[in-house]
């Protein structure tokens, strides 16, 4: 589905690492200020949306994204 999109794999795979740091940036601030959390989940949302175009991953590797 990514290259329908015109992505190649390893372009998705970057997209998914900058969204992945983009969430881990918010997770502390979204505890203390709520504001962000609109932000935070627009994040969370496109993270989700990349992992679906990039379709299943190897066993064991999910647990390094999260």
């Amino acid at each position: 589905m990514a290259k329908a999109f015109g992505f190649n794999d390893d372009e998705l795979k970057l997209l998914r690492v900058a969204v992945r740091q983009m969430r881990r940036t918010f997770e502390p601030a979204r505890k203390t200020d709520a504001s962000l959390e609109a932000y935070a989940a627009l994040y969370d949302a496109l993270y989700e949306k990349l992992r679906d175009m990039a379709g299943p991953l190897p066993e064991g590797a999910e647990s390094l994204l999260e």
